[in-house]
């Protein structure tokens, strides 16, 4: 079970460099080299992300990549759910199907709590508070 995938990973990571350059477009290029994140997975992101609203394209020499949001308008939830789907621990734990006795296990009631806590803390955490902690680990 993961939590965070490598997609989702990159894609936060994407959006971190971006928020970072604030006013500024950069190329996936560039974004690839400082987040190290191999270019080809990063456009088929940068291209999701498009999608969702919440980075803008501008094409052209001085063109590239740029939030489209205000940084602290993107949830984590909503980067996550893009690329993995919302966090869940709904599988059972002893085996690799869903157990056809999950409407009566208790551990499926306590893991639905926990997805609830994630979802809630996720929902919270933005790309901007993400920026400030970095800055504030400096």
């Amino acid at each position: 079970m993961k939590l965070i995938t490598k997609q989702s990973d990159y894609a936060i990571r994407s959006l971190l460099a971006l928020a970072r350059h604030r006013g500024s477009y950069l190329s996936s290029a560039a974004i690839a080299r400082e987040e190290r994140i191999p270019l080809r997975f990063l456009r088929l992101i940068l291209r999701a992300l498009a999608q969702e609203g919440m980075v803008a394209v501008k094409e052209g020499a001085t063109g590239g990549f740029s939030l489209a949001r205000l940084a602290t308008k993107i949830r984590l939830f909503d980067v996550i759910a893009l690329f993995q789907g919302p966090p869940s621990f709904t599988e059972c734990l002893f085996r690799q199907k869903m157990c056809a006795n999950r409407s009566l296990c208790p551990l499926r009631h306590r893991l639905a709590e926990i997805e609830h806590l994630v979802a809630s803390e996720f929902g919270r955490i933005t790309i901007g508070t993400l920026v400030a902690d970095l800055e504030r680990a400096k």
